[in-house]
This record gives C-alpha cells, structure tokens and sequence, in this order.
C-alpha cells in the first residue's frame, strides 16, 4: 500500500516537469548520441545507420518497461550499466511498474534522462509473455517502404568523358536507395534494401541484377519458451566486449563516460547499406534451460579484393592483400574487384546466466577460398596471413548492487591472446565512475573484432580508461575521461612503439529540454612519423585540441534554435588551426503537416589534420557527417511534409562555398570550382 501512496505522489509532484514528454524529437536524441561517437570514430564514413534503425524503430514502437529486456535497454545507447541495474533491480524487488513516472524512484536515472528516454518507453501493466502467432504476425503488422535519390550537382572528374566518350565512371552521378520493412510489434521483421552509389550502372557492368547492393532478412523473436530468436538472410552478431566479433554498433570514447560496456542481442537483423560489416546466411538463438541459453550462426558471402592470380599454373597461389570496404563499384578496376573472394563462417556462444552473473563461451571460425596475404610492410608483421583462423574466448558480467564487473579473454589458434577488463561503479547517487583495462598482443589475429580502445580493432595495444559523471544539481552535469595507451609494436605511421594519452571534459547545462547549454574540451597526444630524408622515420609527438561551446534554445513548442562555436589546434613538425561557427534553426509543430531545418555555417581551418566534424540534420533516419577543412560557408536547408498518416515526403538542399580553393577533392571526385552543391529527395509510405 505504500508504494502505491508513493506513487501517487510521483504522478502528482513530477506531472508538470515531464509534461509535453510526447514532443520530444526523437531526431534530437539521435543527433546528440551520434555527433558523440562520430568524433570518437573521427571517420565521416563511419556506418551509424544502426543507432537510427533501433532508436527510430523504439520511439514507434515503445519498449514496455514492465517486459523489457535487459539486452533491449542497452540498444536504447541512452542509459548506462548502473542505470539499467537499479531499472531491472527495482523491477525485481517490487513487480510492475505502475506508472512511466515510477522511474524518478530510481537512484541513478536522473530528470535529464528520464525526459531523453521516455520517448521510447511506454508503461503496460497488462502485457504478457506471449508465444508468437505466426497468423497474426504476417497478417496484422504494418509496412513501411522508402524510396530515396540524391547526387551533387556539380560534375566530378569520373563523369568526364574523354575524346572517344568514355568516362572513368560507368554509371550515372544519381545516388538510388530502396528500402521495404515489415514489422510486428517486436516479434516479426522481414525487409530488404537496394542501392546504387553515384558512378555506379543501373543494369549495366557490375550490376548485372539492377541495384549494385541488395540485403534482405527475416527475423522473429520470442517465438516460444525454447526457440527465443531465429534470423535469416542478413544478420549482425554480438559477442562479448567485441575481442572476436562484434559487427553491431560499439560504443567507443566519448563523453557517454560510463557507456563503455558493450551489450545488446547476441542475433540482430541488417538492413543498412554498408557492404561488408555483416554476415549472410542464418542463425538462431535457443533457451535449453532458464539459466543456459545457446547462440549459433552460419555465414557465406562473397567480399571484394585484389586478387593476385598465378596465371602461369592457376593454382593455389592466388593471394588477396585486404577486403575493399567502401562498397564502390565505379570503375572498371573496382567493377573488377566485385565480389573476388568469398567469406566463410561458423560461430556461437553458451550462455549461462543466473541472477546478476553471466558468463559466456564463443567461438568463431572464418575461412577464404583465396589466401590472405599481408604485405612486407613492418606494422603488417605480427598480422593474420593465410585462409583459416579460429577465434575463441570467455567473456563475464557480474552486477552486484551499485557495481558492474565485466570483460572477456580471447585466443587465436596462433597463440595470440587479447583481453579486456572493467568495472562501472554508483559511488554516490550524483557521482559515477568507470574503468577499462586493455592488453592486446600484436600477434593475436582477429579479423571481425571491434573493441573498446585507441585503434577499435583489438590487435598490438595496451591501455587504462577512467571516466568519470558528476550530477551536481538536477541541472549541471559534469562528465570526462582521461585514457592512456601504448602500442608495443609499429602501427600505420609509427616505425616503432609508441604511446598516447587523451582527455576530454564536459559541462553541460540543460532546463528541461527548453534550454541546453555545453562546452567540451578535448586533448588527444600521440606519436606520428616525421617525414624526413633519412630512410628511417622517427615518430614524433602530435597534440590535437578541440574546444567546442554549443548553444541550444527551445522557443516554444514549434521553434528551436541552435549555435556553436568550436575551435581546434593541430602541432605535429608545424601549427594548423581550425575554426567553425554555426546557427541552426528548426521548425517541428506539433500536430502540423510541415517542418523544417537549416543552418548556416562559417569556417577557417587551414589544414586537413585541424578539421572538424559536425553532424547535420538530414533526411528522415538518415545521418550525414561532414568534417569542414578550408575556408568557406555551408548551408542546408531540410523539409519534411506528412501528408496524411502513411505519406512523407522529404527534400534536402545543402551548399559548400569555399573562398580559399578553386578545386574540391582530388582523383575522380575532383570537381573544378569552388562549389559543392548536394540535393536529396525521399518518399516514405506506410501500409
């Protein structure tokens, strides 16, 4: 009875400062999570497209809190270990939420939280478990079907046709994306993607079959008491802290200090558009008892390399060097690099988990039909070479009470061995602190591996991470990290062994989502060769320093401003410095058909070392994230119309002007001018 009477008072006190939690922009929460990690990665390449599949699938689609899972939680990236231990202990200790505001009774999810993740949350009492009902599930679930084009307006050196007519591109500059789901609440997903990158032919070389890139999956969950997931098609697997597999969105340094944990399904479906970071064929996830659960998978896709082929004996001499990544098939070298080798692999896990302890056995083997073979580079010695390799390795989580204990040991058949060790730690309802060990051997060979760490790839590094978040009001939060490294032996740049450090410090202001204010500064030292005239490079200390204060206004319910200014120095063998300032304006009613963003940007960054990357609203679940380099201004303007509940139409128009340079990029993207103009258009229909 006292904890309905406590409840009551929650609802009563807290109705007004949660009030309007419905118009939070899910856009606004992604936007947040991704610009953290994508400076992190330092890549604008980098595939985020899995933070907006789950976070923009949960805002449809609320988690119920009385039945989510812990692996559920974690995909939600919002909410840490700690936060999700008092969520399942809290469950545990009194039953059923009773109410979406019971979650201010949790010691560690402040109001900054709740007000981030309630947009993904929902609060049924009445929910079961349920055994899926295939009938219902192909019958009763909604459809969703995007259609999207885009290209730069500008022409590219690969458009260029020379004096016979050709060009280096075989196909047109349009950039074409078609992407169909099917989904039943959280029980049944089936869909498929086709895309074609600019310079690609649409039915024409290398693209016999229309589209360059198809996926496809069939996935269902819950399906009984014994069989919990079964994937078909295209598929992500996660395993441990990713020290032999782990090909779903890791989590990696940023000011999330206490999100260093990896988690989530062990079996998720694809459905991006990255050509490499998945596996295709099946897998299936099954309970043999309460505490024991089993995960196995098998894979067989073709990849793209350099092939070089013994054309004297065509024998088993043929060699590849590495896997091409970025998906293009442009040219006829790259036409003919298409799918040159195949992938091979067997995997799985056993789980046994008992209360707040789990520990698990995974295994992995991977196989080529052509051998790797690694160049005679010194950073390339210690590396895998060959057609085999079988990865294994024991990974642990233990929860005890305002703790969280965690890590994996891995081996390679070679001997090599890597592990990873951390602890989360609730030292004060305001004050949270976390702790990351790494030690990887340049030996151990992993090709899949996506670790915690300096390089993500868990090969020839050892490291210490302390992070630390402190809530000194209901308003500030104060979070950074400092992280140091040794690489024992070379890496790419760096003719020998050599070591770095980083920090990062942010405090950050926020009045119920009406007012957000933040500076950030972040200090990375590592060494780098020093181009000389001697034969031997030495590798010399850089620094980088990036100095970021951002700015962001909630006018009223429909109106909402943003403005950062964000500085950066890069000190190598000479000073470069950056500059970047913008101002966003967004337009989102709450029950009209049209919305819109915009910004306008300014920057001075007189080298490619200084630059500085900025995520930039986009299409709808689509991220774009452009780093700035140059001289120059930027704009882009985003508009959205709903019409009706089941059309959406979108079109984006964003321009580079640049004052310094009369030629963009280089090879066959160079365009001759000073302007780089993009424009995309995307449809999305609801069944």
């Amino acid at each position: 009875m006292k904890r309905y009477l406590y409840i009551l008072i929650i609802i009563t006190v807290s109705a007004n400062s949660l009030r309007g939690q419905g118009d939070v922009p899910a856009n606004s929460i992604i936007t947040n999570i991704i610009e953290e990690y994508a400076e992190a990665a330092d890549a604008e390449s980098f595939d985020f497209n899995t933070i907006f599949d789950i976070l923009s699938y949960y805002y449809e689609n609320p988690l119920n809190i009385n039945t989510a899972t812990e692996n559920e939680l974690k995909e939600l990236f919002i909410i840490n270990e700690l936060q999700i231990n008092d969520f399942l202990r809290h469950r545990e200790q009194f039953g059923k939420f009773l109410s979406i505001y019971e979650l201010q009774a949790l010691p560690t999810w402040d109001l900054y939280t709740i007000q981030n993740i309630v947009p993904f949350l929902k609060c049924d009492i009445d929910a079961a478990d349920f055994n899926l009902n295939f009938r219902d599930a192909l019958t009763k679930g909604n459809a969703q079907l995007f259609i999207k084009a885009k290209r730069v307006i500008e022409k590219r050196k690969g458009f260029v046709k020379n004096a016979e007519g050709i060009s280096p591109y075989a196909g047109d500059p349009n950039h074409l994306y078609i992407r169909y789901r099917y989904e039943y609440g959280q029980s049944l997903k089936a869909g498929f993607t086709a895309e074609k990158d600019p310079g690609e032919k649409l039915f024409g070389d290398g693209s016999r079959y229309g589209f360059d890139f198809y996926s496809f999956f069939v996935y269902a969950k819950d399906i009984n008491k014994r069989i919990s997931t079964i994937s078909i098609g295209d598929f992500a697997v996660s395993m441990g802290q990713g020290l032999i597999l782990y090909n779903d969105f890791a989590a990696g340094k940023s000011s999330y200090v206490m999100n260093v944990k990896k988690g989530g399904r062990s079996l998720r479906p694809y459905s991006s558009v990255n050509e490499v970071n998945f596996f295709r064929g099946g897998g299936a996830v099954v309970n043999l008892s309460k505490s024991l659960q089993v995960t196995a998978f098998a894979s067989y896709k073709p990849a793209d390399a350099i092939v070089d082929r013994d054309t004297v004996i065509n024998s088993d001499f043929d060699n590849f060097g590495n896997i091409r990544v970025d998906g293009y098939h442009r040219t006829s070298s790259e036409i003919a690099n298409k799918n040159a080798i195949h992938q091979t692999n067997f995997g799985g896990k056993m789980q046994y988990k008992v209360r707040n302890f789990n520990m698990s056995l995974n295994g992995l083997y991977t196989e080529f039909d052509i051998a790797l073979h690694k160049d005679d580079v010194l950073y390339k010695k210690f590396l895998f070479e060959g057609k085999n390799l079988f990865n294994s390795s024991l990974d642990y989580s233990w929860r005890l009470k305002n703790m969280t204990l965690f890590g994996e040991a891995a081996m390679s058949d070679n001997g090599g061995i890597a592990q990873l060790h951390g602890i989360l730690l609730g030292l004060d309802p305001k004050m949270d602190v976390s702790a990351v060990y790494r030690n990887f051997a340049p030996d151990y060979h992993v090709i899949n591996g996506n670790a915690f760490g300096e390089s993500g790839s868990p090969v020839n590094e050892k490291g210490i991470y302390l992070g630390m978040e402190l809530r000194p009001g209901r308003k500030l939060i104060l979070s950074g990290y400092a992280d140091f490294w040794q690489f024992p032996w070379a890496t790419f740049r760096r003719d020998g062994p050599s070591e770095g450090r980083e920090f990062l410090l942010k405090c950050s202001y926020t009045i119920r989502r009406k007012l957000e204010v933040y500076a950030q500064y972040k200090y990375e030292q590592k060494l780098l060769n020093l181009r000389t005239e001697n034969p031997v490079n030495i590798p010399v200390a850089q620094a980088l320093q990036r100095l970021r204060m951002h700015f962001g206004y909630k006018i009223n319910k429909e109106w909402e401003i943003k403005n950062r200014v964000e500085f950066s120095w890069y000190e190598h063998n000479d000073e470069s410095r950056g500059t970047l300032i913008y101002q966003d304006l967004i337009f989102k009613p709450i029950s009209g058909p049209f919305s819109f963003t915009a910004r306008y940007a300014m920057f001075d960054i007189n080298s490619f070392d200084a630059r500085i990357y900025a995520y930039e609203n986009d299409l709808l679940y689509e991220y774009y994230i452009p780093f700035y380099q140059n001289r120059g201004t930027r704009f882009y303007f985003n508009a959205r119309y709903r019409l009706g509940r089941n059309y959406t139409f979108e079109m984006r128009f964003g321009r580079t002007y640049y004052d310094n340079i009369d030629v963009i990029s280089s090879g066959n993207n160079q365009i001759n001018g000073n302007t780089m103009t993009e424009i995309k258009t995307q449809v999305k229909i609801r069944f």
